[in-house]
Order: C-alpha cells, then sequence, then structure tokens
C-alpha cells in the first residue's frame, strides 16, 4: 500500500498533465522544493514495502576442488531494513533519482552436495548484511492510454558494504569452495531485486494508480471534465511543466475553454508548485450554470428577517415593499411578493494581478405568492454587480476573502 502523501505529490502534478495538442487553457509547474518534499517522503513507501520482497532462489555449480557438485540458497528473507536517503535531480530528459547509505539484512538457508568419490551433502544457515546501498534510476512523464505515466529508464545499483556469513555445516571446507561464488550471486540478486524494487514499488503502484483515475471527472451538480492526455510534460533542470486541456460538460451543454497562446511569468515568486490557468476556464463553468438555469434562488415571506418586508400593504409606520411600488398595493392589497433571482448573463470573471473580479448580472422577479400558483411576473428588476476576490490558502483549503 503507497503512502498516500506521495500520491498526494503525484496526483498535483498529473492532474494538470492532461495536455492536449489543439487546446491549452491550464498548465502547472513544479518547481525543485516539490522534489526536495518527495525525497523526503519517499522512505514511508520504502519501509513498508521493501521488507515484503521475497528474494529468488540461487542455485551454482560448484567448480572448485578436485570434485564437482552444486550448491543452493533458498528462502532469502529480509529480517532488517534501514531506508536510504533519496535524492531528485530534474535533467532536460526527464527526473533522476539517488539513493544512499541503505541497509538490509538478510537471512536464509543454504544446501550443498559435492562429488569427489562419493557424494557429500551438507546445509545449514546464511546471514547477509549489505550497506551502503547507492541506486541511480531516470524516468520520465509519457501521455498513455490517454493518461499520464512513469517509464524507468536506466537504473544502477551498488552495495558499497558487503559481508556473508554462513553456518550450520560440519565441513569447513565444503563451505569455502562456494562462498566466493555464493557472495557475489547474492550481491547480484540484491542489484536486481533494488532496481526491481525501484520499478514495482516507486513507479508500478504509481502508474496503477494514474490508470484509476477517471478520465469524466464530476466536480458536482451535474458537471463534468471531460480530459485525455496527449502531451508529454515538459523537464527542465529547474522544474517540470505540463499544459493542459479540459472540456466543461452539463448535461447536453458543452463548453470548450479558449486556448492560451502566451503564459506570462511576470511577478511569479516560484514556489513548490505553480499553476496557471485560463479565465476561459471558470468562465465556461459559469457560462454553463447559467445555461443550465443552476443559478437561481427565491426569496419569500418565510426569510424571518425580510418577510415582513414582502408585503404589499403596511401601515405608514412601517416599511415594506408595497411603499414603494403603488401597483402592488393597490391591486395586490394584503398579499407577499416573492423575489426570484437568477441569472440575466452569463457571470464571468477577469482575472488580474493580486485578485479576481467577478462580474454578475441578476435578473429579480417579482411574483405575487406564493410563485408557485402565480406563474406571471408582475415586474423585473436587473441588477449589476462587481465584486472582487482575493484567493487565499487557509488551513490547507482554498478560499477567497471578498
Amino acid at each position: 500500500m503507497t503512502d498516500r502523501r506521495l500520491q498526494l505529490v503525484v496526483l498535483a502534478f498529473f492532474i494538470f498533465a492532461i495536455s492536449c495538442e489543439a487546446v491549452s487553457n491550464l498548465k502547472t509547474r513544479l518547481n525543485r522544493p516539490a522534489f526536495e518534499f518527495f525525497s523526503k517522503t519517499a522512505h514511508h513507501v520504502i519501509d513498508v514495502e521493501v521488507p515484503k520482497i521475497s528474494l529468488p532462489d540461487i542455485t551454482l555449480d560448484i567448480h572448485a576442488g578436485p570434485g564437482k557438485g552444486t550448491v543452493s540458497a533458498y528462502d532469502l528473507k529480509i529480517n532488517k531494513f534501514q531506508s536510504p536517503l533519496f535524492e531528485f535531480v530534474l535533467t532536460d530528459e526527464g527526473i533522476a533519482w539517488t539513493s544512499r547509505q541503505g541497509t538490509v539484512k538478510l537471512k536464509g538457508r543454504w544446501q550443498a552436495e559435492y562429488t569427489i568419490l562419493l557424494p557429500v551433502k551438507a546445509s545449514g544457515w546464511m546471514n547477509v548484511l549489505a550497506s551502503d546501498i547507492q541506486m541511480n534510476v531516470s524516468a520520465k512523464a509519457i501521455a498513455f492510454d490517454d493518461r499520464p505515466q512513469i517509464e524507468v529508464g536506466e537504473c544502477e545499483a551498488n552495495v558499497g558494504n558487503f559481508d556473508l556469513e554462513i553456518g550450520g555445516g560440519v565441513l569447513p571446507w565444503l563451505v569455502n569452495l562456494f562462498r566466493a561464488d555464493v557472495s557475489r550471486a547474492v550481491q547480484k540478486t540484491i542489484h536486481e531485486q533494488a532496481c526491481e524494487a525501484a520499478q514495482s514499488i516507486l513507479l508500478t503502484n504509481f502508474n496503477n494508480f494514474l490508470l484509476s483515475l477517471p478520465l469524466h471527472l464530476p466536480v458536482g451538480q451535474d458537471f463534468y471534465v471531460d480530459y485525455a492526455v496527449e502531451k508529454n510534460p515538459n523537464f527542465t533542470s529547474k522544474y517540470v511543466e505540463a499544459e493542459a486541456a479540459a472540456e466543461i460538460l452539463y448535461e447536453d451543454h458543452s463548453c470548450h475553454p479558449e486556448k492560451i497562446e502566451g503564459w506570462t511569468e511576470a511577478g511569479l515568486i516560484p514556489k513548490m508548485a505553480v499553476t496557471w490557468m485560463s479565465e476561459s476556464v471558470p468562465n465556461c463553468l459559469l457560462k454553463s450554470a447559467h445555461e443550465g438555469k443552476l443559478v437561481k434562488f427565491t426569496v419569500t415571506k418565510d426569510f424571518p428577517t425580510i418577510g415582513p418586508r414582502l408585503k404589499t400593504s403596511c401601515s405608514i409606520f412601517s416599511i415594506c415593499i408595497g411603499r414603494f411600488f403603488k401597483k402592488l398595493r393597490t391591486d395586490y392589497p394584503d398579499q407577499y411578493v416573492d423575489l426570484h433571482f437568477h441569472t440575466y448573463e452569463a457571470p464571468f470573471v477577469k482575472m488580474q494581478d493580486d485578485d479576481v473580479k467577478i462580474n454578475v448580472t441578476f435578473a429579480v422577479d417579482f411574483y405575487i405568492n406564493p410563485m408557485k400558483q402565480h406563474l406571471k411576473p408582475l415586474a423585473r428588476l436587473i441588477l449589476s454587480s462587481s465584486s472582487t476576490v482575493i484567493p487565499e490558502i487557509i488551513r490547507n483549503k482554498f478560499s477567497g476573502n471578498l
């Protein structure tokens, strides 16, 4: 089971790596601090997954001495593991990471048969200590099956210090015949398993996670975002970035955000991650909401604070809506008015350097209460508003200050 924190880092990158040649309206960039976080967090996955590995059995021919025979090392298991330190390096070709100071202790069994004139059999136990395990792995992100995937490049592993202890046999001379060969074979197996672990643990698990991401994402209120990966992310020595495109769907309505030809970096302060978003993305969402008649609400007499103000008739000492509209108090005395608010035009946002301006035009339709029984509106007011929102992240939640 992978560490969720690692998946969040991967997801934060790939959720915007949904690139498309024809349209690009989103872009994200992961800078070095993101990979430094990944380096510090990677050992959580390794600590859980590596001890589960069972090394394959090893069988070798014994060529030393006057006779011949075979030796097998089997039931090799990890009984102690110290995760290495990881360091990620960005290159123009992709991502490379190295590890150092890793330590692993193995225990297992051995069995040998050697023939000079008569066959001799012996068996026993073995303990292995491999320390300062160094690895160099390269990888890059690609587009595959409409989703992002990680592709492994080269992998090299080296064991700085190695010690093999063999016991249990009653024939020391026999053990000496195969000790060196078994030592080399176990080291080779550790090298191979280290690279296989890097691929299966750090990559395969994440690739399966990424392949499980749906291409048709619900975002609430029957809205969906469709995407597909068609373009590989761009790697540099300082950051990794990807441009993305998305189509917004609501019932039979669809909206294609406009393409952005150039992304400005004016005033950019590099952080762990930076995301650019075209104004057309939220505007598409708002346009679809307007066309689907989703932005609406009705104020009735059941609202405690405003209900008394919706009367068509009131005393000279009171304030009600009928006081401002003579037709209401003369044609509809002693009744209440329902105010039905809905978007008159599609709202739109304007992104500025430090804030976001939201422009909304509402229509306010007047109905005699209850509106369900009086379907014909008496009047309509048009209200235009312009609000400024300062985006903020408070307690790990994205919010805005109006």
